[in-house]
């Protein structure tokens, strides 16, 4: 069986509630909670009386659940509205209390791993960075550690929501188990299980493509108002992908969908830590630019070499620099070929240090990826960069919780 985890979807329209009527009294006022509380997230701040226009519910059941919101301290009433017209009572408008949950994120990459704290708002309140530890258990209990600093340096949030973790490689998030990867050497770890030791709260996981994917979607409302679809490629040392279909993010039958960055683009090419040859990621990822350019005679630096270097050096004019970022950008163009052939995205988002040379990457990417399209009927498929500046995958570790706390249920 498949699996595809629905985005939050802030209904713009009255919502068709027949569905979930026969689920009970309490879930339909869940369901109900949730639409408000997202209501309120995408368009604060808002009146009851505007809530009740966009949910389609009646005013009435929006005064009780904004009156259970208000009682709960998730929302807080903001000062008092514009007077009406006829001179009646101004409406009071609602926004989200962001001190009623804290949200852990932890993004874990092979040689880095970011601590991020942020309120119910999603805005970053603390953040620390670690060396990641070759001991799984033994990082694991010292992260764990660190976050009962952090919830200890702020006692103004009610309540710690839980921790949201970003992993490189093959992720069971039902089973709360990091299986492998190619860069990070830990092996069938039980994050969940260890990490919720230490810090006694809930604990969600995810590979790092698919939280950069879930963070694209859900949070540039704007830019993907009306995207259902959408291809996220995560370039770090590694390479993988994230993908949304019909608005919700796709794992597969056995919950490792997206590494494509392991589909062989040249059978006779080198071999590949995953025991294949040729994969794309030996091709397109950070590690195989850092090793185009230190190839190149011409480099002028070579030891402690990283793509944020190389970046740098783009920028200042660097030709080695520039030349092995836009060989990288082609084999990323070559790679997307096969994947628009396949899945069809309306957008695809790309992110990684390598964003920062856009003005470079962009226009090949571009090119490269249009040389064996099959017909698209004339539809172009818009290529971007992620928009966020720190790392998307830590963003999507936040938003694990986050999305936790607001999807609205599926039930039926």
């Amino acid at each position: 069986m498949t699996s595809v985890d629905h985005a939050r979807q802030v209904p713009t329209r009255k919502p068709n509630l027949s569905n979930v009527r026969v689920a009970g009294h309490d879930t339909l006022r869940a369901v109900n909670r949730r639409i408000l509380l997202n209501i309120v997230s995408e368009r604060q701040p808002i009146s009851r009386a505007d809530i009740a226009k966009l949910s389609g519910l009646n005013k009435a059941t929006v005064s009780t659940i904004a009156g259970e919101l208000l009682r709960d301290k998730f929302v807080v009433e903001e000062g008092s509205g514009k007077t009406t017209p006829i001179g009646g009572k101004p409406p009071t408008p609602l926004r989200i209390n962001e001190r009623r949950f804290g949200i852990f994120g932890l993004d874990i990459r092979a040689d880095e791993t970011i601590l991020a704290l942020s309120d119910f708002q999603n805005r970053l309140v603390a953040r620390k960075s670690y060396e990641t530890g070759e001991d799984p258990r033994a990082f694991l209990a010292e992260i764990g550690r660190e976050i009962l600093k952090l919830r200890a340096e702020h006692p103004e949030f009610i309540e710690m929501a839980g921790v949201g973790v970003s992993l490189p490689g093959l992720v069971d998030n039902h089973r709360g188990r990091f299986i492998a990867s190619v860069v990070l050497p830990w092996r069938d770890v039980p994050v969940v299980e260890w990490l919720g030791e230490t810090t006694l709260l809930p604990v969600t996981i995810d590979n790092s493509a698919r939280c950069g994917a879930l963070a694209e979607i859900w949070h540039s409302k704007t830019a993907y108002a009306h995207v259902r679809n959408l291809l996220y490629v995560s370039v770090s040392s590694g390479l993988a992908c994230g993908v949304i279909i019909e608005g919700g993010l796709y794992r597969g039958g056995s919950n490792t969908a997206g590494q494509f960055g392991h589909i062989p683009i040249d059978i006779n090419g080198p071999e590949c830590r995953c025991g294949q040859r040729g994969c794309w990621d030996l091709y397109a990822s950070d590690n195989a630019t850092v090793a185009r350019y230190r190839a190149n005679p011409a480099a002028t630096f070579k030891r402690g070499m990283t793509m944020r270097r190389i970046v740098e050096l783009v920028e200042s004019g660097d030709p080695v620099a520039t030349q092995a970022v836009r060989e990288t950008a082609r084999y990323l163009g070559l790679g997307l070929t096969g994947l628009i052939n396949g899945l069809d995205p309306e957008v695809i988002v790309i992110g990684g240090e390598i964003t920062k040379a856009w003005g470079l990457v962009e226009p090949i990417i571009a090119q490269e990826s249009k040389r064996n399209l099959l017909s698209l009927g004339g539809r172009e498929i818009a290529i971007r960069r992620s928009t966020f500046d720190v790392r998307p995958s830590l963003k999507g570790a936040l938003t694990l919780v986050l999305s936790d706390l607001l999807s609205v249920p599926n039930v039926g």
